[in-house]
């Protein structure tokens, strides 16, 4: 079951000290607050920040974060900032944006709840590591699914 929350206004405000990202460890506890305002969540209900700010950790091992997951706290944030935009920085459409946020979306739903491991195939959906919007565009969906039903 997958449902989806009215937007909520984020208490985060101040981004990593000399850069423009926000901290991705600082929107966990918006899936507990989320949490007091639905019904039929339990335990084992997960939840998935999209924010169209650009993100890291706090640690800021890497450049950015596409997203980031807290299986204690039963929560992932996706950033779509940066899927918004071709390598080359212009806007890319509407249509690859949308392509983009599903494969990310279920990226996340398919490591956090289905167990799907991370792998070297740069054409699945657990492709890792993601260095950049071009790794996202060449993963597979189709590819992906086919792969998986065969193992199971």
């Amino acid at each position: 079951w997958i449902k989806s929350t009215m937007w909520t206004p984020s208490d985060i405000t101040e981004p990593l000290a000399g850069t423009n990202q926000f901290p991705a460890e600082d929107y966990f506890p918006m899936g507990a607050k989320a949490a007091r305002t639905l019904s039929e969540v339990s335990p084992r209900t997960y939840f998935i920040v999209l924010t169209n700010r650009d993100i890291n950790s706090k640690s800021r091992n890497f450049r950015f974060q596409y997203s980031m997951h807290s299986p204690m706290a039963n929560t992932s944030v996706l950033s779509f900032a940066r899927l918004q935009y071709t390598y080359e920085g212009s806007p890319a459409s509407h249509e690859v944006v949308a392509e983009r946020v599903a494969k990310m979306l279920l990226r996340i739903i398919g490591e956090m709840r289905l167990g799907w491991k991370r792998g070297s195939d740069p054409s699945d959906l657990m492709y890792a590591p993601i260095m950049s919007i071009d790794d996202i565009d060449r993963m597979s969906l189709t590819h992906t699914i086919k792969t998986r039903k065969q193992r199971n």
